[in-house]
């Protein structure tokens, strides 16, 4: 007979303390028993879980609370913002739900401890990352070895551009006040940068302007804001790439702005939701630049700040309130943190956990509720990305390589994963994908496939949706791969045996949605990547994946049929797009060099 044993995976202090056995529950019997309070430490990342299929299919299902949390509170914005009264689609999700107000705090917001879910945080070591793809037999014969931290180590080997390489080679120079040109600059600011991350409103803006116009404190926060704002507004109309004129990328602007909030950031004891702005305002900087680590470096920063302000309120994070400004810092960081974990696998600063418990936040200025949508909706599918992560690609599931130095070979990745195990979980997250897209008010939801789109919020939707969907049919692509390449009959552990995977059409359709995932991405993300935004590197990133998974897919002999014929053009496309930002020893060059390499059969032909 086989026993369970029920034991909390994280006793609480009461018991701990008392060496007594607790059931985790909240209270747990023995506090409710002896009148104790009932408290928990935070659960450390590298906890225990159970990880049989059925466990983790329930905690997937248990996180619905979390997507019908966040569906009630973008149809509250939907309906306040539209002007006009949309038709709602039988498909909407939150159709469902009976639209309560509670679920929109009015003035300020709290975590809702009902949400307190079993978390999904990305892995340590998970084989998602791009990288791992130049690990496959195939690619690795055509392109040699590439090392797990490859483009990490490029990254932090490059230069900061002109002035930023000289910011206390002089004192301060302080850009000057010509008001049409700041006013000009800020404009596009909020025209193209603002909808990205919606820190703050125009208004307050507007207040930190005037200060800065009066001159009554140049090296005031609220100065190094504006200084900020301006140099985005300058470096998103560039869209040639002048990496060399420190004009067309704003230094002269940012210099200053990055000289006071790192001075802030050193020296001022008590944490300030301001400096979190300032110092995610460097990070999109920098993102726009193509940084990613300089860029992951200032949202490391506002997050460690973020996390010191929740520890200064002396609150249980389950009672603790957060004003609008505040919740819209913490998704910031959020996404930003996750994203580079995710392409680079970087430290965490430990803002992850508080991602399911977190309230979202809402709109205080009605002509701001649409980029709130957008902003809502985004950060609600980089939680889904993380459970993609943690499901599918973390270090239980892939077997280590032979050698540390290199990438966890995706063709072993999944020799732990059964198809009894691989199916349900790629079903159910799937789901939950279709769940987000249809949580999107119709006015605001992208169309799937390729047509024009009006926004650049509703292309990095659509493009978030069509990542989601590769990496979870990816597992499926990769063991056909393997497979047919390797020859190898799988043992019992593998996903299937040679014969009922090679002929199972459930299998194929997967294969064959990570391959159509994988194209429509690359037609959508051409005009993201002919231009400045937040996302430039993580999609230069992404084209360079999808390449490779359909050039692999395109050589394998039960697949290629269903790679389309047209591929050059595609990828003369990306590559077009890609050459304007190659600078000499950047990771942009390396993967142009990568991508060159790649030869599909029309282009043989031709």
């Amino acid at each position: 007979m086989n026993y369970t044993r029920k034991r909390a995976l994280l006793a609480c202090d009461f018991c701990r303390h008392r060496k007594r056995r607790c059931d985790g529950k909240k209270p747990c019997s023995t506090c409710r028993d002896s009148n104790a309070d009932c408290v928990y430490k935070e659960l450390p990342f590298d906890r225990v879980e159970d990880a049989s299929p059925n466990a983790v299919i329930d905690r997937l299902a248990r996180i619905e609370s979390l997507l019908e949390h966040q569906n009630q509170q973008i149809n509250q914005l939907s309906t306040r913002s539209s002007p006009i009264s949309y038709p709602t689609s039988q498909a909407d999700y939150f159709s469902a739900y009976p639209q309560q107000s509670e679920y929109l705090p009015s003035t300020s917001a709290a975590i809702d401890p009902q949400l307190d879910s079993p978390q999904f945080l990305i892995p340590k070591n998970h084989a998602t990352l791009p990288i791992t793809l130049l690990s496959l037999p195939m690619v690795r014969n055509l392109l040699g070895e590439y090392p797990r931290d490859y483009f990490f180590e490029i990254e932090e080997k490059l230069p900061l551009p002109g002035l930023l390489g000289k910011l206390y080679d002089s004192p301060p120079v302080w850009p000057s006040i010509d008001i049409p040109t700041l006013d000009a600059l800020t404009d596009n600011y909020f025209q193209h940068v603002h909808p990205h991350h919606p820190l703050f409103t125009r208004c307050m803006f507007t207040s930190w302007q005037d200060q800065l116009i009066q001159g009554e404190n140049m090296e005031d926060i609220g100065a190094s804001i504006c200084f900020c704002v301006y140099a985005l507004g300058t470096i998103c109309s560039d869209e040639g790439g002048e990496y060399e004129r420190d004009e067309a990328l704003g230094l002269q602007f940012f210099q200053p702005a990055l000289r006071v909030m790192l001075h802030k950031l050193v020296w001022d004891f008590r944490p300030s939701t301001n400096l979190c702005h300032a110092l995610l305002l460097a990070a999109s900087y920098f993102a726009h630049l193509g940084r990613p680590l300089h860029s992951w470096k200032m949202a490391q920063f506002s997050s460690r700040i973020f996390l010191s302000l929740l520890e200064s309120r002396k609150h249980r994070l389950s009672s603790a309130e957060f004003e609008e400004a505040e919740l819209r810092t913490f998704w910031q960081c959020f996404t930003v943190e996750c994203d580079r974990i995710a392409e680079l696998d970087v430290p965490r600063s430990g803002i992850e956990p508080l991602g399911d418990r977190m309230r979202l936040p809402h709109s205080t200025d009605p002509s701001d509720n649409d980029n709130t949508i957008y902003f809502i909706a985004e950060h609600a599918i980089r939680r889904l990305l993380n459970r993609i992560h943690n499901s599918l690609y973390g270090p239980d599931i892939s077997v280590t390589s032979p050698n540390p130095g290199l990438p966890t070979s995706p063709n072993q990745a999944w020799q732990n994963l059964n198809l009894q195990k691989l199916l349900p979980l790629s079903s159910e997250l799937n789901r939950q994908l279709e769940e987000w897209y249809f949580s999107i008010p119709d006015y605001q939801r992208p169309v799937k496939g390729t047509s024009q789109l009006s926004n650049d919020r509703a292309r990095v939707l659509r493009l978030r949706y069509y990542a989601a969907r590769h990496i979870i049919h990816r597992p499926f692509l990769l063991q056909m791969i393997f497979l047919q390449h390797e020859g190898q009959s799988p043992s019992s552990t593998s996903v299937l045996s040679p014969d009922p995977y090679s002929e199972s059409p459930v299998v194929l359709e997967k294969c064959e949605a990570c391959i159509d995932s994988c194209v429509t991405y690359l037609y959508n993300v051409v005009e993201m990547i002919e231009k400045r935004s937040p996302y430039l590197w993580t999609f230069s990133q992404s084209c360079m994946a999808c390449l490779v998974m359909l050039w692999v897919a395109e050589n394998t002999a039960a697949l290629h049929t269903y790679v389309p014929q047209n591929m050059q053009p595609i990828q003369s496309m990306v590559l077009t797009n890609l050459r304007k930002w190659a600078t000499k020893d950047s990771t942009f060059a390396a993967e142009v060099h990568i991508i060159e390499q790649l030869v599909f059969n029309d282009s043989m032909e031709a």
